[in-house]
């Protein structure tokens, strides 16, 4: 009983200890994740919907749990005419997040104005 208690206790200090690690990671993913988004965000008001595409293709990669990067990635593919990719981004980030608005974003990036 008392060897027992003793790897059980050290298994809980092994999961505290390591527990800054992980959530450590899981920054720095999300740290690129914003990085690609960003650069995608560049890119499509650039209108260079193609290698915008890429990036929120790579941020949502990075972190699946993104609906911006979903939904960037599908406006990116409407305006390359590739409606079912298109559609498929879109139903992903509506899954992730059925009120997400992109109008925040759009206006940080022009100033306001609408295009």
């Amino acid at each position: 009983m008392k060897g027992l208690l003793i790897v059980l206790s050290a298994v809980v200090i092994t999961i505290f200890l390591s527990a800054p690690v992980f959530a450590q990671e899981e920054l720095f993913d999300t740290k690129a994740a914003e990085e690609h988004f960003k650069k995608g965000l560049e890119l499509y008001f650039k209108k260079e919907y193609s290698v915008a595409a890429e990036e929120f293709k790579e941020a949502a990669n990075i972190n699946p749990n993104s609906a911006k990067s979903y939904y960037f990635l599908g406006y990116s593919y409407y305006k390359l005419g590739m409606m079912k990719d298109a559609n498929e981004a879109f139903d992903q980030g509506y899954q992730l997040d059925p009120y997400y608005s992109p109008i925040p974003q759009a206006q940080a990036q022009t100033g306001g104005a609408s295009q």
